[in-house]
């Protein structure tokens, strides 16, 4: 089920008029400290009556699920089960030892499906590659099985859960139902935000509620998030990008280069549009999710751009990774190791590939570049600020990066990647099977992407301080520019394989 479809809105329209109703009809008792100011006059403490809204949402956020795939709804409620055990566990246990082995059982648990289900294949033909070197022919096994949308997601997702409360940074949840919702919660459970438990379960604990700016506020990234998805990243996609990808000789150099262009554009408006949806669509329910993107293209290094890009992915990695790795205490050297296994396995998060392997690779070395670059001129006493036209210098430097270094991310094997290369030194240079919607619909999506903050934030509040009616009216409007772009079928978006 596609946020990009009419199917969501339907089934997001149920699911609300449920939840709600279930809310109005239950006996919730809100217990707060005296003084302490909230949504509802004071902060709420403990919730009662709340398992039923939330056992109506896990259920429709499973039937979600099923949507696509009804049999692998059972790794989810695996993991669930796995995570709420260890958990109660964890906290529970009386010596370090059992709480380590209990983290370890949650570990392998998880770990385990991600590995078969996303990485056998390819690490067993790995290995046959390897061993072919030396002259013997392996027979590598291959398992035939469909790789599960949002596992690499929820798989995270639980793993914060029982590392926080190993590291007694989180109570263990003692309701299996509230933390069945943390996990299954339909907005994001396929492609993200990656939420940890410390952010979302305490939400749960505190009574719905919604204010007219609320609505407004997620009505606003509803919009704009599908906008993103069907009018640039779709159309960019099955008027440019997907054509030349599928054959590259077939296009001068130029041409390819634009397309690399235009997949730039198209996997941030994929992506950031998927998150808006979901951003929205929680707010609907009284939650908040994180914030996933932070205008990219505008990094300075390849550094802030990891910063800015999928950040619930790159913070979860520094935290439960980097860190604990030793991140930057330990010098130098130690340092650029770290940094070199974190990139590394966020190219691999990704995907199961060398083109992943790869991509891994180059982010790394470049985020160590960055980083040697840095060291040296700190020990060099060269602190003073960069000018105005010198941090210009460096987003248009770090976008020429991450737009050539995503050939090895847009291209279905390391053949492909190769003939796209190789047309990029063709020599040629017309642009006649670019057409002017594709022109305009890739100047006006970077344009946007650069225009201030500010600016955005300001036609927020305007759509917010609208009346209804007129909120109404601009929804319409926004409605009918799209279904100008919609192609015959809803196109997936590119984070589901992942």
């Amino acid at each position: 089920m596609l946020f990009n479809s009419l199917d969501y809105f339907a089934f997001l329209a149920l699911t609300l008029a449920g939840f709600w109703a279930l809310r109005r009809l239950g006996r919730e008792r809100d217990e707060r400290e005296d003084g302490e100011d909230g949504p509802l006059g004071g902060r709420p403490l403990r919730v009662r009556g709340a398992a039923p809204r939330l056992f109506f949402l896990f259920l429709a956020s499973c039937a979600f699920y099923m949507a696509w795939n009804p049999a692998y709804i059972g790794l989810i409620l695996f993991s669930t089960l796995l995570d709420y055990t260890a958990g109660l566990q964890i906290a529970g246990a009386a010596t370090k030892a059992r709480k380590k082995a209990w983290l370890a059982v949650s570990l392998v648990g998880n770990l385990g499906l991600l590995g078969v289900f996303k990485y056998f294949n390819f690490f067993s033909a790995a290995t046959g590659d390897v061993v072919s070197l030396f002259g013997i022919e392996l027979d590598t096994p291959v398992l035939d099985v469909l790789l599960p949308v949002g596992i690499s997601f929820y798989t995270f997702q639980t793993l914060s859960y029982t590392i926080d409360v190993y590291r007694g940074r989180l109570e263990a949840c003692r309701s299996l139902v509230r933390f069945a919702f943390y996990v299954t919660f339909f907005p994001q459970l396929v492609a993200g935000p990656i939420v940890r438990a410390a952010e979302f379960l305490p939400q749960i604990d505190r009574p719905p509620w919604l204010t007219r700016e609320r609505v407004g506020n997620a009505l606003f990234l509803i919009a704009m998030g599908v906008t993103k998805k069907v009018v640039f990243a779709d159309f960019v996609s099955v008027n440019l990008v997907d054509r030349v990808f599928d054959d590259p000789a077939a296009f001068s150099a130029t041409e390819v280069v634009i397309a690399l262009y235009g997949f730039t554009l198209q996997i941030y408006c994929d992506f950031s549009g998927y998150t808006d949806v979901a951003r929205g669509s929680a707010k609907l329910f009284g939650l908040e999710l994180p914030e996933n993107f932070d205008r990219p293209y505008q990094a300075t290094s390849v550094s802030d751009f990891w910063r800015r890009w999928h950040m619930t992915l790159s913070t979860w990695l520094r935290d439960y990774l980097y860190f604990p790795l030793g991140g930057s205490r330990k010098g130098p050297v130690r340092t650029y190791v770290n940094l070199w296994i974190t990139l590394f396995l966020i190219g691999l998060w990704h995907g199961a590939s060398w083109t992943f392997v790869i991509y891994g690779n180059l982010q790394a070395f470049a985020v160590i570049a960055t980083r040697a670059w840095g060291d040296v001129r700190r020990r060099r006493g060269w602190t003073k600020p960069d000018p105005r036209w010198a941090n210009v210098v460096k987003i248009v430097l770090t976008l020429q990066f991450v737009v050539f270094s995503r050939i090895l991310f847009r291209a279905t094997d390391l053949d492909n990647a190769g003939a796209v290369t190789a047309q990029l030194f063709s020599g040629t240079t017309s642009v006649a099977q670019i057409d002017a919607d594709v022109w305009r619909v890739l100047a006006l999506g970077f344009f946007l992407h650069y225009v201030p903050r500010s600016q955005l934030e300001d036609l927020r509040a305007r759509f917010v301080a609208l009346p209804a009616w007129a909120q109404g009216v601009a929804l319409a409007v926004v409605g009918a520019v799209i279904a100008l772009f919609v192609t015959q079928e809803a196109v997936p978006y590119i984070y589901f394989q992942f």
